[in-house]
């Protein structure tokens, strides 16, 4: 697991001084710092903590979260750490944007999901993130889904990296 203290990688990028992630060419400063980070690692989880960001702006949360998803989405998972309703309010519409999601833990370690999903593909995420792994056929049962959808919401979720799939049991990040 590859570990990012956005607040560090802000501190060697752009500034020591603050903790607040605003303006484009920051958050540009940012997403290269972490791409550097991540460029020759082997772990195919990325862990962004927030913990220590004070402020984030639409423009950073773009250019990091937004633009590291699209070209790094599809070879690495991600969980975002430390995420409190502001930085929330600066990604979710970015998410929506791109048509991205991404798993988040709160500050409490509260898990869920930011981006857009069909009603489905949330609870099957809510149910793995609360119950553990499980097969297509435990999460119709348990949701009162048909198994297809069942499926199709499990494959919508694995192909959005937010769940992983091993021998035909789902299990969540960040537990993954």
């Amino acid at each position: 697991m590859a570990w990012i203290d956005l607040k560090d990688v802000l501190g060697r990028t752009v500034s020591g001084v603050y903790g607040d992630l605003v303006t484009r060419r920051t958050g540009h400063a940012v997403r290269c710092g972490i791409e550097q980070l991540l460029d020759g690692g082997e772990s195919e989880l990325a862990v962004i903590d927030f913990g220590m960001v004070r402020l984030m702006d639409h423009s950073c949360a773009d250019e990091i979260i937004g633009k590291l998803l699209l070209q790094q989405g599809r070879a690495r998972y991600f969980l975002l750490t430390g995420v409190d309703s502001g930085h929330e309010e600066a990604i979710e519409p970015v998410l929506e944007r791109h048509g991205l999601v991404v798993v988040a833990r709160d500050r409490a370690g509260r898990v869920k999901l930011l981006g857009v999903l069909p009603e489905p593909a949330r609870r099957a995420f809510r149910l793995l993130a609360d119950d553990g792994p499980a097969v297509p056929d435990e999460v119709a049962a348990k949701l009162a889904l048909s198994p297809a959808v069942a499926r199709a919401a499990l494959e919508t979720l694995r192909e959005c990296r937010v769940v992983r799939e091993q021998e035909g049991h789902y299990q969540a990040l960040p537990s993954a």
